[in-house]
């Protein structure tokens, strides 16, 4: 194998390529960005793009050297059109055509917005990539009111970067409570709590029926027929798939590219990693994390150099809001008990969340130390005791010495 074609400058596709690179492969390595800037990490954006130094050379996320010194061809503003199967070839939206010998799918997500028939202008943001960070802090030089549609965990992160510099905030959230698709009930709790704390109002249970602006202002009526008003919206309302490339050239897609263990396609030298990847077999559904992008590039990378490949791991994921750290592990799912537990730091707290079968996910705030634990616990199936696990006064370490 000596061609490489990864589309997508992606979190899982540099790694991937770095991977490579560093396992000693020795062939042509082409990365195909429609991006025109040097890609940047994603996770900063919704945290620090109100910061007064913020730039993409600060969160860039390797340096133009770096791709220089490993071999790797960046192809920055260059749009993949079709991928022609067949005849291991990808075609470009300028008519070029690029072989490969194996390709790589890392073209991750793009952001959800309002329906079309919704008004769109100018005051309407969604936050997924450096250019959405530079039109928000355009717009956010002065303090507005800001209406946040979606209360999961980009919503949230983005709601307290904005309270920490003066602006006023409304959450809009069509669920019953924060986080609902990704958390526990009582997790939910916590951050709802956090936020009325600083001031961010939310409401809940409600959607969109109609947008308006009038006088330099936006005014949104919900569907329980209320009426609030905003200087701007923000859209955080998750994000589709990069799937288009892939299902027209008739690989198996279900809310992703489905993959096998190895992140194989229904193509034996294509493969997806990242955002865009479905591993139906060991997740059971598409995983949206730096862990993720991380792992899933292991996993094609150790496959294609002949390496042993990396054993399954529990996807773990990190928020941070305001002065809380929240570090969870596992995957939230048909939850039929949560035990709660605070920890030795002032403010610490961490939730253990039960299914029928055992322990299934821990989220904690503040609490580095219930993470490693809950991970270690997790990695390595260790059966937990609920009601020991109840007693604060346990400690925690305990259950993995067995």
């Amino acid at each position: 194998m000596k061609k490489i074609v990864i589309i997508g400058a992606s979190h899982s596709g540099i790694t991937f390529a770095d991977q490579l690179r560093s396992g000693g492969f020795e062939g042509s390595i082409t990365i195909l960005e429609k991006q025109i800037i040097n890609p940047v990490e994603k996770p900063p954006l919704s945290k620090t793009f109100l910061d007064e130094d913020f730039s993409n050379t600060k969160i860039k996320f390797r340096p133009e050297k770096w791709f220089l010194d490993k071999f790797i061809d960046l192809k920055l503003g260059v749009e993949a059109k079709e991928i022609l199967k067949e005849g291991n070839l990808v075609k470009l939206v300028n008519g070029e055509e690029i072989s490969y010998d194996c390709l790589i799918l890392a073209s991750g997500a793009t952001a959800k917005n309002l329906p079309s028939k919704m008004l769109q202008n100018n005051k309407q943001f969604v936050l997924r990539d450096f250019k959405d960070a530079l039109k928000l802090q355009n717009a956010l030089t002065e303090e507005k009111e800001v209406m946040i549609i979606g209360g999961g965990y980009i919503g949230l992160e983005i709601a307290s970067s904005l309270r920490k510099k003066g602006h006023k905030i409304r959450v809009l959230e069509v669920a019953e409570r924060l986080l609902a698709r990704v958390a526990s009930p009582e997790l939910s709790n916590y951050f709802l709590n956090l936020h009325k704390e600083h001031e961010v109002k939310i409401s809940f249970g409600e959607s969109i029926n109609k947008i308006k602006e009038f006088d330099n202002k936006i005014s949104i009526e919900t569907s329980s027929h209320k009426n609030y008003v905003a200087d701007l919206i923000i859209v955080g309302i998750g994000v589709s798939p990069e799937i288009r490339l892939a299902y027209e050239a008739g690989l198996d897609c279900d809310n992703g590219i489905v993959v096998d263990a190895n992140y194989r396609s229904s193509y034996s030298n294509i493969f997806a990693i990242g955002d865009c990847a479905l591993n139906k077999d060991e997740y059971g559904i598409r995983i949206e994390s730096v862990h993720h992008a991380q792992f899933s590039a292991s996993r094609v990378s150790s496959c294609i150099l002949g390496l042993e490949i990396p054993t399954y791991e529990e996807p773990w994921f990190w928020s941070d809001q305001y002065n809380v750290k929240l570090q969870s592990v596992g995957i939230i799912k048909d939850i039929k008990n949560t035990v709660s537990r605070i920890g030795r730091r002032e403010g610490s707290k961490s939730w253990w969340s039960f299914s029928s079968e055992g322990l299934v996910a821990v989220e904690a705030v503040n609490d580095p130390q219930a993470y490693v634990v809950a991970k270690h616990i997790l990695q390595n199936k260790i059966k937990v005791d609920e009601k020991q696990l109840s007693n604060n006064d346990f400690d925690l370490k305990e259950m993995i010495k067995k």
